[in-house]
């Protein structure tokens, strides 16, 4: 599985519909963002929200927890990099 590595959490870009919407990230408009716990790649996808930030530099995440939301801020060339790897027909 190849997937972004972001500060803790891992966006899944092989889920197709996940990159559909980051390919689609509006600066400023919340998102559904599909993630991993990088201590076990092979478990449960886990849903956030997402937003680009207005200067389109950063992409945070929000990210439910059993302990509470827990936040974190990506770079979001990095993620679009990334992402741009990935074809269409993936």
């Amino acid at each position: 599985m190849t997937d972004a590595r972001t500060c803790e959490y891992v966006v899944d870009l092989t889920n197709h519909s996940n990159r559909l919407r980051l390919e689609s990230a509006v600066p400023g408009r919340p998102m559904k963002v599909v993630v991993r716990d990088p201590a076990h790649p092979d478990g449960p996808a886990i849903h956030g929200t997402g937003l680009l930030s207005a200067d389109g530099r950063s992409f945070a995440i929000d990210v439910p927890t059993p302990s509470g939301l827990h936040h974190q801020t990506c770079d979001w060339a990095k993620l679009s990099a990334e992402l741009n790897t990935y074809s269409e027909f993936d």
